[in-house]
């Protein structure tokens, strides 16, 4: 409960931006729960896994880091192979 103590400021302002960006949908069925945006806050996103705006490397295929630092490495590979010959 410490945790829930020390972030309660951040959570009823996420809540209140919240509610202000929607409220124009009509009543929102997150309007009674502030605690459902303490945790799952994503830092880049709305944490759908399907959003195309938050997610759209991923949802197209885009190389992560990990994967560009291995093709680099290969392409060094090959290319002091092919030079040593």
């Amino acid at each position: 409960m410490r945790r829930a103590a020390l972030e309660r400021q951040r959570t009823l302002r996420v809540w209140r931006t919240y509610i202000a960006w929607n409220s124009f949908f009509g009543e929102c069925r997150l309007a009674g729960q502030p605690g459902r945006f303490r945790k799952a806050e994503r830092i880049g996103g709305c944490g759908n896994s399907r959003c195309w705006l938050c997610h759209a490397g991923k949802l197209m295929g885009a190389p992560t880091l990990a994967e560009l630092r291995a093709i680099g490495a290969q392409r060094d590979g090959m290319l002091e192979y092919f030079l040593d010959m």
